[in-house]
């Protein structure tokens, strides 16, 4: 027994192990002699069904494979890829074949499977050169009808001339259209209307367009008849659709007779499975008595660990109980003697109480921090909640409710920040992305409250929510001062420059009374120069007010910009050069080509008085990346530049820094006017320093928009449901999800998304905005769609970069992307 107290407790039960080790190591060597023997009964059956299985498989997968495969066939034009997939069709065909040589049943199947093939082959095979020839023709018309429409549209031409020019390009795209038709039926109507159109332009046409006739003909024509030639592709595609489906079928038939050779193969190993059954009963037995002389070193090895072990252990327990009750003197009556682990652990007791001793201590300072906190949180002015990830809120003071105008909360009812705002009398005036990161709310009685939301990084966020009436107050009043600043300004300078030209019609109308017909001429001269400096100056008061009349179209910028090249460099002072950065790419915008001729002449012509002496101006074109695809002028001048204060008014009317009083102080008003009202936004960035002065001026135009078919974006990738409450956001999110081919529909508000998925059959993307009106949460939404779309592509956007990302809703992660959101960002995501 001395040796046995010297014995730590991990060395007993160490022991005790060992014993039911061996034990289990000869359950395992009688479990091995029975199973040896009942493998090499079951080795027989195999050899005689595993074969007859592989050669069933290797059918099944043989097929499944060709069925895989033959729809390649179907895609691929190019000769050379067309006879390569067809290779490896016929070879898996040729593997089917061997492999269903013995069996009678596959016979027909694999005969037909083969008819099908050549039926796909051979309605394949003449599709490349079809569609090389219907290419060439397309795009020849392409360029008939581009020569034809900007004859039409030439206003130098007399109307009769533009009418047949016009005749001829609707003859044009009647061809286009018909060499771009998906269905016969649709290729029968455009062969009617080009007929039509033809007897019309035949009749048109004088001897001034008949070459262009002739070439539309001859076009058309080529390689037989452009609707024969489509005619015969569709009919082709028709052809291979159908043998696609007989392929598919025949092999479905194939993968049937393997999966019935399987099953039949599986009821023979049931079978061997009940005879082995049988074998392992014997073998039970002898488990039995072996799990008894177990259960006998079990059951000595529990009362060891009952009557010493857990005896000690309750008395520690207990103990530690007491402590933790805040009973720091309690004291362990004297445990064992031995240098085991209950021994340790008594010693470890009387360490955790010094350490409870010293944690009591800290608890107390920490109790006085939290009530320090807590004086602040009921105390300070503005009304303060904190939410859980859902929403709901897990504290908040008095004066939440208070400035919300609301009774006090209810003993026991939980609430949401963004149901209370509800609630209350506030609207939402303002989002948090207009308004710097706050979002602002006001009531009927013009009370206006800020509140502004922080998240934290488990998810939860506090709210705050600040009373801003007077202050919003003081803002009016002073916006209302300096437009009235702004507007007594215009009004002096219009009066001051209309009373000249008044004064200047006046006092030559005054002598026109007395002068002689010759001297008249003059005068009236003089009245004119005058009526036309006033309409001049109307126009720019109208450029400058956003009214004048535009007529916007799908222009492309770096043409029209290169266009003006030399007029540019004309207008330049001797001694500065001039660059243009202008892509091969078309850059394209919807915007008047008139006004940005002029647009881009006057920030030139700015820019070249700007240098004094050497200098040089680059004018460069490009794609807006980052503003949905839309294009940028940007004119950039080595001048002397302009101070932060100039910059800043520099589309004020009026305002002009020459010297020699020669500006009007309209151009760059003129400039930003324009730009807005087509929709777009003009920067001004300007340096002084020594290193790198000059100013750059940058016209942002929105992108064109165009209808985009579903065949020029691929397949259709379905349906998509886009919901924020910022119009520009959810517009631009909804217009780059058109172009890559999904069907969008748009909500603006928290309540219409939520109605749009309740409406929904189908559902493949859904795009939310995380911070919605009246302070709901996307993340609301995504959980709604998610239940009832299980497989739909969840996206979160914020304009806010979210720390740790979000949790994942029934193991589907959403993914997080922050604004704004680019069109090549959505399409490396969904690709």
């Amino acid at each position: 027994m001395a040796i046995l107290s010297r014995l730590s407790v991990r060395a007993r039960l160490s022991a005790a192990i060992a014993v039911l080790f061996g034990l289990i190591l000869l359950v395992s060597l009688v479990g091995m002699l029975v199973l040896n023997r009942t493998e090499l009964w079951m080795n027989v059956l195999h050899r005689e069904t595993l074969t007859e299985v592989s050669d069933a498989l290797d059918l099944s997968r043989e097929s499944a494979e060709l069925a895989t495969s033959a729809p390649f066939l179907h895609a691929l034009f190019p000769p050379f890829q067309l006879e390569k997939e067809e290779e490896k069709v016929l070879a898996n065909l040729r593997r089917i074949e061997v492999l269903a040589a013995e069996d009678e049943g596959l016979k027909l199947p694999v005969a037909r499977l083969r008819l099908a093939i050549d039926d796909l082959t051979n309605a394949l095979a003449p599709q490349a050169a079809r569609q090389a020839e219907l290419g060439a023709i397309d795009r020849d018309m392409e360029r008939l009808n581009q020569r034809v429409r900007r004859l039409a549209r030439d206003r130098a031409l007399p109307l009769e001339e533009r009418e047949v020019w016009a005749a001829l390009q609707q003859l044009t795209a009647g061809a286009i259209g018909a060499g771009r038709a998906n269905a016969l039926i649709e290729l029968g109507e455009f062969s009617r209307r080009y007929s039509k159109q033809r007897d019309e332009a035949f009749r048109l046409v004088t001897p001034m367009h008949e070459s262009a006739l002739t070439e539309i003909e001859a076009a058309t024509m080529r390689s037989k008849s452009l609707f024969v030639l489509k005619h015969r592709a569709l009919a082709a595609r028709l052809d291979a659709e159908n043998a696609l489906f007989r392929i598919r079928q025949e092999a479905h038939r194939i993968s049937t007779f393997a999966e019935s050779k399987v099953t039949q193969a599986e009821a023979r190993l049931s079978q061997a499975r009940m005879e082995t059954s049988g074998n392992l009963k014997i073998a039970k037995n002898v488990f039995l008595a072996l799990t008894a002389a177990s259960l006998f070193v079990a059951i000595s090895s529990s009362l060891y660990v009952s009557r010493y072990v857990a005896r000690n252990l309750h008395l520690i327990a207990a103990a530690m109980r007491r402590l933790a009750a805040g009973n720091h003197r309690t004291e362990l009556s004297s445990g064992p003697t031995s240098e085991d682990e209950i021994g340790q652990l008594y010693a470890a007791f009387h360490v955790f109480r010094e350490s409870a001793r010293k944690l009591e201590r800290r608890t107390r300072q920490v109790g006085h921090q939290n009530a320090l906190f807590s004086r602040v949180f009921r105390n300070i002015k503005d009304g303060v909640a904190i939410a859980s990830a859902g929403g709901w809120i897990e504290a908040e003071n008095a004066n939440l409710r208070h400035l919300l105008r609301l009774p006090t909360a209810e003993e026991g009812v939980r609430a949401k920040v963004a149901v209370l705002i509800e609630q209350s009398s506030f609207v939402r005036q303002t989002t948090a992305s207009e308004h710097g990161g706050f979002e602002e709310y006001v009531d009927p009685s013009g009370n206006v409250l800020e509140l502004r939301r922080s998240p934290l990084p488990n998810g939860e966020e506090v709210w705050l929510l600040s009373e801003t009436t007077e202050r919003k107050r003081m803002e009016q009043r002073l916006e209302e001062i300096r437009r009235v600043e702004a507007l007594g300004k215009v009004s002096g300078e219009v009066a001051h420059d209309f009373g000249n030209i008044l004064s200047s019609i006046s006092g030559n109308l005054h002598l026109l009374e007395k002068a002689d017909p010759e001297r008249s001429k003059d005068l009236q001269a003089r009245i004119r120069s005058a009526l036309d400096l006033g309409v001049s100056l109307t126009e720019r008061l109208l450029a400058f007010a956003r009214k004048q009349h535009l007529e916007p179209q799908i222009t492309d910028v770096g043409q029209l910009v290169e266009g003006m090249a030399d007029l540019l460099e004309i207008g330049m002072p001797e001694m500065v050069t001039m660059s243009f950065e202008i892509p091969d790419a078309p850059v394209f915008a919807r915007v008047d080509p008139g006004q940005l001729e002029s647009a881009v002449l006057n920030i030139c012509v700015n820019a070249g008085q700007a240098i004094d002496g050497p200098g040089q101006v680059t004018v460069r074109v490009g794609v807006d990346a980052d503003g949905g695809g839309g294009a940028f002028v940007a004119i950039r001048d080595t001048g002397r530049g302009m101070s932060e204060d100039a910059r800043s008014r520099a589309t004020e009317p009026f305002f002009s820094q020459r010297d020699d009083g020669s500006g009007t102080g309209l151009g760059l008003s003129m400039v930003d006017g324009f730009v807005h009202q087509s929709g777009g936004a003009l920067s001004i960035r300007s340096c002084t320093g020594s290193a790198d002065h000059g100013t750059t001026v940058t016209m942002f135009f929105p992108p064109k928009f165009e209808v985009i078919s579903v065949a020029s974006c691929g397949a259709r990738r379905g349906q998509a449901l886009v919901i924020d409450d910022d119009p520009g956001y959810l517009s631009t999110t909804a217009t780059v999800l058109e172009n890559l081919g999904y069907g969008v529909e748009m909500a603006s508000s928290f309540a219409a998304g939520k109605q749009c998925l309740r409406g929904m059959r189908e559902l493949g993307l859904l795009v939310s905005d995380l911070n919605l009106d009246n302070g709901q949460s996307g993340w609301e939404l995504l959980q709604l769609g998610h239940r009832q779309f299980p497989d739909c592509t969840l996206i979160l956007m914020s304009t806010r970069d979210m720390q740790g990302g979000a949790e994942a809703i029934d193991n589907a992660q959403p993914v997080i992307l922050t604004k704004p959101v680019t069109e090549t960002t959505l399409r490396e995501i969904l690709s």
